[in-house]
């Protein structure tokens, strides 16, 4: 278990990352590979949490998975032969180092900015686990929009957040409920793990456009 200094340091960074270097995304990049250098992330390696991929699996039995502010994914299950591809996209090239070393079958990963991250595969999951809190409302929305347009039929995107008791982690998920995307489900506990997960869909076209 990290030392709590180390947790409370680690959420710190959280307000300016997101008002004074978010804008910046060499800057960001930096501060993010400084974090993990100094294992400010550490605690969350504690572990390895399955319930992602089971509800990735609800969805379809071997799903491909995009997951958008991946981090190390040592605190991620993934099990072979429990997916068909799994894709990871951190800003923090130290984060992606310490990912690829961990030599996971059917995996690939890629140092990026998720802001201007685009890409024409298609998947049938989109994971954002703790990431919305650093971007401001308007590109949280626009995140979520592109990750809807990124899925394939039937695909969902899944919102994490390990405490939605917290006022951050309220905001994070009304932000989410009110994008304008469909909410399928919304889990609490028990198969979300120890937090919350909304389940969202793609656009209908025909709202989109304003046609009934």
């Amino acid at each position: 278990m990290a030392h709590p200094l180390f947790r409370l340091a680690a959420r710190a960074f959280n307000w300016p990352l997101t008002v004074l270097v978010r804008p910046y995304p060499r800057v960001n990049a930096v501060m993010w590979d400084l974090q993990y250098a100094l294992g400010l992330w550490r605690y969350l390696d504690q572990g390895r949490d399955r319930a992602p991929l089971e509800l990735a699996q609800r969805v379809t039995p071997r799903p491909r998975i995009l997951d958008l502010g991946c981090g190390t994914t040592v605190n991620l299950a993934l099990p072979p032969g429990g997916y068909r591809h799994y894709h990871g996209v951190d800003i923090s090239r130290a984060a992606i180092r310490r990912a690829r070393a961990l030599r996971r079958p059917d995996t690939s990963f890629e140092a990026a900015d998720l802001l201007t991250y685009r890409t024409d595969e298609r998947y049938d999951v989109v994971l954002f686990r703790e990431v919305l809190y650093y971007f401001s409302v308007d590109d949280a929305v626009g995140l979520l929009h592109r990750a809807a347009g990124l899925l394939r039929a039937g695909g969902r995107v899944l919102v994490w957040v390990y405490d939605g008791t917290t006022d951050t982690g309220r905001e994070l998920l009304s932000r989410a409920r009110s994008c304008g995307l469909p909410v399928h489900d919304e889990l609490v506990g028990g198969a979300a793990g120890a937090g919350s997960v909304l389940v969202l869909g793609a656009a209908d076209p025909a709202r989109s456009s304003g046609r009934s």
